[in-house]
């Protein structure tokens, strides 16, 4: 598979054209991957919405009947299901019960007791990653060990 990339400074909205001989579903995987990536999560706050694409989310978080969606540095309400998310959203990954966590947002992990991990991410916000999830988020950041 060959990846030709031009960039054309006049251009706007970027095309992406894909040749083959046959659509199979390697062809189909990398078309759903581009169409995920391109999702939005929305969230409310003071009456307002707000739309952000997925490289925005930091991680949402199921607290008793609330989701929150958390940004850089804010918070809003949402109304997903967390498997909702981890199965559309390329970028997120369940780290415990109550959270999916964008992992490109991670700037850290450490160890902690019992086989737990806490990363801490790029804005400084911390969040444990359960045992469970452990192994899991390792191989989706490429198999790292401990």
């Amino acid at each position: 598979m060959k990846i030709i990339l031009k960039k054309q400074p006049s251009f706007g909205e970027p095309i992406i054209t894909i040749e083959c001989d046959q659509q199979d579903t390697t062809i189909d995987r990398i078309i759903e991957k581009i169409k995920t990536n391109d999702l939005e999560l929305s969230g409310k706050k003071e009456g307002k919405h707000f739309v952000f694409g997925q490289h925005e989310v930091y991680y949402i978080e199921s607290m008793e009947d609330q989701c929150m969606l958390y940004t850089k540095d804010d918070v809003f309400r949402c109304k997903y299901r967390l498997s909702e998310i981890e199965d559309s959203y390329d970028a997120f990954i369940r780290v415990n019960k109550q959270t999916v966590l964008n992992y490109r947002k991670i700037k850290v992990f450490k160890s902690t007791l019992n086989g737990k991990l806490e990363a801490t991410l790029i804005n400084g916000d911390r969040i444990e990653i359960s045992r469970a999830y452990v192994q899991s988020l390792k191989s989706k950041l490429g198999g790292l060990s401990s």
